[in-house]
């Protein structure tokens, strides 16, 4: 599956301008609209810690670096990125509403998702991938438009680490 999802991001990031969600409205290119797997077993972590060059962040099961969204209002049960957003941003999702973590602290919960499923947050704080992330370890997301920030192992938002 890690084979896959990363054929699968690579094939994005290759057809697809990176962008962010933002408030601008330019008219940029429009992100592919290929979804990215990203609901996890029940078996296993769904969250759990890896190397970058910012230092120990929070990773998927794929060892893809997660990213929280400052637009999101922490415990309001919802998400602050849309369906645009969102084909860059996937969310991070569990089948089972109290998904099994190994090495990362705070409070570990589930939301509705958009598009259906359960989407993990921590601290009450929705989890996302970014599709330009080509590798796990990469960071490539981080500060993107000064929004969005991977987690440290306590899982709060490194937002003084320089994008990678």
């Amino acid at each position: 599956m890690r084979r896959a999802v990363l054929i699968s991001l690579a094939a994005l990031a290759a057809g697809a301008t990176l962008v962010g969600c933002s408030d601008n409205n330019d008219s940029g290119p429009t992100p592919s609209t290929t979804p990215m797997p990203t609901t996890v077993p029940a078996a296993g972590p769904v969250l759990s810690t890896g190397e970058s060059s910012i230092g120990q962040i929070v990773v998927n099961t794929d060892d893809m670096t997660v990213y929280a969204y400052d637009r999101d209002e922490p415990g309001t049960n919802a998400s602050a990125c849309d369906a645009v957003c969102l084909q860059m941003w996937p969310p991070v999702t569990s089948d089972t509403p109290k998904p099994e973590v190994l090495g990362v602290a705070g409070v570990i919960g589930t939301i509705p998702g958009a598009q259906g499923g359960n989407q993990v947050t921590v601290n009450g704080m929705p989890l996302y991938l970014f599709a330009g992330d080509p590798r796990p370890g990469s960071v490539a997301g981080q500060g993107m438009d000064n929004l969005w920030w991977a987690l440290n192992p306590a899982g709060e938002k490194m937002t003084n680490a320089p994008g990678g």
